[in-house]
């Protein structure tokens, strides 16, 4: 076990060699302008329509700042991440691995998995300086009158870096299957828009949907809709260990191919081991502050009492927009309530191309068997299905009264002089001051003097 002065030189050194990469920097600057961007248009679309919703009531209940505002904000670091961030993952690991360097460390005290490790922390620490701007847009949207739920940025700060930490560990792992930095950020943008592509073919192709949940971008849109799930952060450290521990059997210079193999092998068994039963975890926690994924609680509390399986036929084919609605109102907030519940798709097996049986007279009804009850609706409102199902287990449920989400409409400076300086001057230019001291800190390392002596 090497000492812990050993291990905070090591993440000392790692820091320095994260601040002397030039990709780091450059994709601050590039994260400052976007997210400065993403920002100061969507306070001005949340701005339009709060002017005609601070008329109406109804309409202001649709005003929350998460959707609004937040989620436009945050989509300039989802960007990044994907394309920008597994640049500076790989060059932590390939530029160590190509001088040389990195088997000199072998020789220490130190293993791979500590040397991993701390670069992973230093890496952390590079992305805590990327939140900075996404942060900074959350302060001045609380400067401009702007209403801020704490619960909901949270939990879509927790899904942003869960997200952040499986790119590197896909990154790392990919520096670790190729000697050069050019091959590795080419596998590892394959492997995120591969990630793109499953999510878009899952909404029509049905022989795609068993495995879209593979998607990181349907991952992250469960933080997004103001979801915390037990169940998915479980799955997205197994999945990010287990990348991690592939990059560590694949650095080791001195372990024969079929021997890294047979290790991967183990690997990807235990993490699908691990993985299988962290998707059972029904824990779910509705962060939004509109409730909008979730049932009233005397209808939750009802149908988590149903004892049989609940059987929903969706005569819906996947590209229709009403199953889409139909999942957002009714179905997912019924798969995490409902204990035992299977829901079939009868259009997927259509012959037509793809897959629709619009032609049938029971296309667009959805029908509910429990119990050896049966009912049908062509409903995707709660307010209609959920009295349904209440009397097909045989329920009566009233209602809880709860207070009506006010919604915050806010007609904001979009013009704000305070938003354009900040992201597109003050901000770029502190970064420029930290890479030109980071340059010229290295320098001094190099030289082994200070300048002028």
């Amino acid at each position: 076990m090497p000492s812990p002065d050993l291990l905070r030189t090591l993440y000392a050194k790692e820091v320095r060699s994260l601040f002397s990469v030039k990709a780091f920097w450059i994709m601050l600057l590039i994260l400052s302008l976007l997210t400065g961007y993403s920002f100061i248009q969507a306070v001005s679309l949340f701005s339009q329509a709060s002017r005609t919703a601070m008329q109406y009531p109804e309409m202001a209940r649709g005003m929350a700042p998460l959707d609004g505002v937040f989620v436009p904000t945050f989509g300039a670091l989802y960007l990044i991440t994907t394309l920008l961030f597994p640049f500076v993952a790989i060059r932590l690991v390939s530029l160590e691995k190509q001088s040389g360097s990195l088997k000199l460390l072998m020789q220490s005290p130190l293993n791979l998995w500590n040397i991993i490790t701390v670069k992973a922390a230093a890496l952390g620490l590079g992305w805590i300086l990327a939140l900075v701007p996404a942060m900074s847009s959350i302060f001045i949207w609380t400067t401009l009158g702007g209403h801020t739920c704490w619960a909901e940025i949270a939990n879509l700060t927790l899904g942003y870096t869960l997200y952040a930490f499986i790119i590197a560990g896909i990154a790392f792992l990919a520096a670790a299957l190729t000697d050069s930095t050019a091959t590795a950020a080419i596998l590892t943008l394959a492997f995120t828009l591969g990630s793109w592509v499953l999510d878009f073919a899952a909404g029509t192709q049905s022989w795609l949907h068993a495995i879209s949940a593979l998607s990181l971008t349907d991952f992250l849109r469960t933080f997004e809709h103001g979801l915390f799930s037990l169940s998915l952060v479980t799955r997205a450290v197994v999945s990010a260990l287990s990348f991690v521990a592939l990059s560590v059997i694949w650095l080791h210079p001195g372990t024969d191919v079929w021997a890294k193999f047979r290790r991967s092998a183990l690997i990807i068994a235990t993490g699908i081991l691990l993985g299988i039963p962290a998707g059972n975890i029904r824990v779910y926690r509705d962060v939004s502050e509109n409730r909008s994924n979730s049932f009233n609680p005397a209808d939750e509390q009802a149908l988590g009492q149903m004892a049989e399986q609940l059987t929903v036929t969706v005569y819906l084919s996947r590209e229709d927009s009403r199953l889409h609605d139909y999942r957002r109102n009714v179905l997912n907030k019924l798969q995490r309530t409902v204990p035992d519940m299977v829901t079939i798709y009868p259009c997927d097996s259509g012959n037509t191309l793809l897959g629709t049986t619009a032609t049938d007279d029971n296309y667009g009804t959805v029908e509910y068997d429990y119990a050896g009850n049966h009912d049908e609706s062509s409903s995707n409102s709660p307010r209609e299905v959920l009295p349904l199902i209440h009397q097909l287990a045989g329920q009566t449920v009233t209602p809880d009264s709860l207070s009506q989400y006010p919604g915050y409409p806010l007609v904001a400076d979009t013009n704000s002089r305070a938003s354009r300086i900040w992201f597109y001057a003050l901000l770029p230019l502190l970064l420029g001051v930290s890479w030109w001291a980071s340059c010229k800190f290295k320098g001094i390392n190099k030289k082994g003097k200070r300048p002028g002596k």
